[in-house]
């Protein structure tokens, strides 16, 4: 009998992909540490490989342990339409309107998986429903790749379609996994009086997630080229729509040293003023209280590369709805899928002094 060389730390590793593969909500070190018999030292060891390498990824410093964009980009290759179907059905649960994902097949649209939302009756969505491209927002994602002209222009540069079905509306967003070409559409139907700014921002950060978990390296529908962005003011009511996506902001002060530091912070838009919340461990609440005026910077990594620049001062106060309050609307609006801390949060009110963005890139 022929001996066959294994190596340990290989198979070990495959362990903890296959466990975490089983648990879409994720797993934590100890859940792996006992279900493996692994030593600590060893599991953080194989952790932190898989992470560095994409195969993992972490909720947080402290977070559970996922699978990563790397994996989800084998998956893909091997079998991309089941792997997406998979991926959607987890980032449909943090919509309340009825989600659909469609792709393309001749000149119809087909719809391959949906979840219904809060009002199952209203704008449901079928798996197996089709319809002429021509005659929904997810058909004319696609279409804006295939066609010239002013609607299919503005698609393009906008990256999200809207069309009017009647008393409901049609919102959709490419899904490229190469970064580029739409090869999927995501996809909601709703009355045209609860359509939103949030909701259309949502969409189009959800649509280039399931990207990115594809294998995009970049979010970039449609391949727009920065000369076909020309920089522009955005103007107040496009800076409250953009403020309420799910962006990241920096958050830019000075510590008490007077020298300046940088943090990335979770916002929420609350008009006329913005909210930020630190929680336990962060060292940046010390410097705001010292030096209470600070600069938010929020900007989006895909076209049409808007950015918003905030100054004001931040004042720790208590959000309206108490600090509950608070992490509710932050699990709604970052997506977050694992318990975010309750106690010992503290809560800043940044009312904007001056308040500006700009979209694009070239001057025209």
């Amino acid at each position: 009998m022929s001996y066959i060389q294994r190596v340990p730390a290989v198979e070990r590793a495959l362990q903890i992909l296959e466990r975490i593969a089983e648990r879409p909500e994720g797993s934590s070190p100890s859940d792996l540490m006992e279900g493996l018999g692994l030593s600590r030292t060893g599991t953080f060891a194989l952790l932190n490989t898989l992470k560095a390498h994409g195969y993992l990824e972490q909720a947080g410093p402290r977070g559970r342990y996922r699978l990563g964009p790397r994996w989800w980009t084998l998956a893909a290759r091997a079998h991309p339409e089941r792997t997406l179907r998979e991926l959607f059905r987890t980032e449909a649960q943090g919509f309340s309107e009825s989600i659909a994902l469609v792709r393309p097949a001749g000149d119809e649209g087909v719809v391959i998986e949906a979840v219904p939302g809060r009002y199952p009756l209203i704008g449901r969505w079928e798996i197996g429903e089709r319809f002429p491209l021509s005659r929904s927002a997810a058909g004319w994602v696609f279409l804006a790749d295939r066609q010239a002209g002013g609607r299919w222009e503005r698609i393009r540069r906008k990256g999200i379609a809207r069309r009017a079905a009647g008393s409901l509306l049609e919102i959709a967003a490419p899904i490229c996994p190469d970064g580029r070409r739409p090869y999927a559409a995501l996809a909601v139907r709703l009355p045209a009086t609860r359509a939103s700014p949030a909701l259309s921002e949502s969409l189009r950060a959800a649509a280039a997630r399931l990207s990115h978990r594809l294998g995009a390296p970049t979010y970039q529908p449609y391949a727009v080229e920065p000369s076909e962005l020309p920089l522009r003011r955005l103007r107040l009511t496009e800076i409250a729509a953009f403020l309420e996506g799910p962006w990241i902001a920096r958050l830019i002060g000075l510590r008490a040293d007077g020298r300046p530091y940088a943090v990335p912070v979770w916002y929420v838009w609350e008009r006329p003023a913005l909210w930020i919340a630190a929680f336990p461990g962060s060292r940046w609440p010390d410097y705001v209280r010292t030096h209470p005026r600070i600069t938010l910077l929020i900007d989006e990594p895909w076209p049409p590369l808007r950015r918003v620049r905030v100054e004001g001062e931040a004042l720790p106060l208590s959000f309206p709805e108490g600090p509950e309050g608070l992490i509710a609307r932050l699990t709604h609006r970052y997506r977050v899928d694992w318990p975010l801390p309750r106690h010992d949060l503290e809560t800043f009110r940044i009312l904007p002094e001056r308040m500006e963005g700009r979209r694009g890139l070239i001057a025209s």
